[in-house]
């Protein structure tokens, strides 16, 4: 039986990223200990890249871990696409922008997120997932649990040294509509929304949305429902059982939407820590799908 404990993994840039527990050796390298964040901190450990992905910049300002790069995930990395579509992934050239000469990232950079709400970090998780950079993890437990630990703090704003950013595109994280259109009646094939339960049914939409309603065969799990005090992951023995009797279990690819993929990619991160293999967001997700009135939905009452 997998313990919260056996997801905790050591990350360093000269350090093989291992986990605590032999036995998961082969799962997905996703978190960091705080306590080893501190570590390579003191040690100032070269090509270290630490973001703080907290939706106020004056949080950041008024205390960080020390070296911390700040980027606001919601208006940097967001835009809006077709179909009037918000929130969406920027086109790539951009993304490299971001990466690249604003965070400091280039491929040897091992990259540590946090944030205190538990679903900023990890939207910056997929994207760098999506454009081919393996070696980035988030801190368990986020801010609070620096705080907690009682850890150096600093209140200096840090600029990262521009570096070149080149994305390998990972296709295989991506879902369209049109790829899921080509899916639809797969026994192999789970279609997971991570909305509240209420836009779920149809009862309430997301304002960009024009009608509430979901796709068909989909299932529902709120993926804020998953954390604990916003940064801690609930038992994984808890997740996995819920997921699986929702019929969303490792042996199936997964394709993960909500309205605008910013809860999506929150729901990737847990069943990536959970060592799901096949999983893909559809960052389009409802706001695209309900206005595409070619596509089958199940319309609920929300207009």
């Amino acid at each position: 039986m997998k313990r919260l404990t056996h997801l905790l993994l050591v990350t360093a840039m000269v350090l093989t990223i291992v986990p605590f527990a032999a036995s998961e050796a082969v799962a997905e390298k996703v978190f960091v200990r705080a306590a080893h964040v501190a570590e390579l901190v003191a040690a100032k450990a070269p090509k270290l890249r630490i973001v703080d992905c907290r939706p106020e910049e004056d949080s950041y300002k008024k205390g960080h871990i020390p070296g911390a790069i700040y980027l606001n995930v919601r208006s940097k990395l967001r835009v809006k696409g077709a179909w009037d579509t918000v929130g969406v992934r920027r086109q790539l050239e951009d993304q490299e922008e971001v990466f690249g000469r604003q965070l400091g990232i280039d491929s040897d950079t091992m990259v540590v997120l946090y944030d205190d709400e538990g679903w900023d970090a990890t939207r910056l998780f997929w994207e760098l997932k999506y454009t081919g950079h393996d070696k980035v993890a988030i801190m368990f437990g986020g801010w609070p649990e620096w705080q907690a630990k009682m850890f150096s703090v600093e209140k200096d704003i840090n600029k990262a040294e521009p570096a070149l950013f080149v994305a390998d595109v990972q296709p295989q994280l991506l879902a369209t509509s049109s790829y899921i259109m080509s899916k639809m009646g797969n026994p192999n094939v789970v279609l997971l929304d991570v909305r509240p339960p209420a836009q779920f049914v149809g009862d309430k939409k997301h304002p960009a949305a024009k009608i509430g309603g979901r796709l068909p065969s989909a299932v529902n799990a709120f993926t804020l429902a998953n954390w604990e005090k916003h940064t801690y992951l609930k038992n994984p023995d808890e997740l996995e059982e819920m997921y699986a009797d929702l019929g969303v279990t490792p042996d199936k690819e997964i394709i993960i939407y909500c309205n605008t993929g910013y809860y999506a990619s929150n729901s990737y991160f847990i069943l990536k820590s959970l060592d799901f293999p096949n999983v893909r967001v559809y960052d389009y997700s409802w706001v695209e799908w309900n206005d595409k009135g070619f596509l089958p939905k199940i319309v609920g009452s929300a207009k």
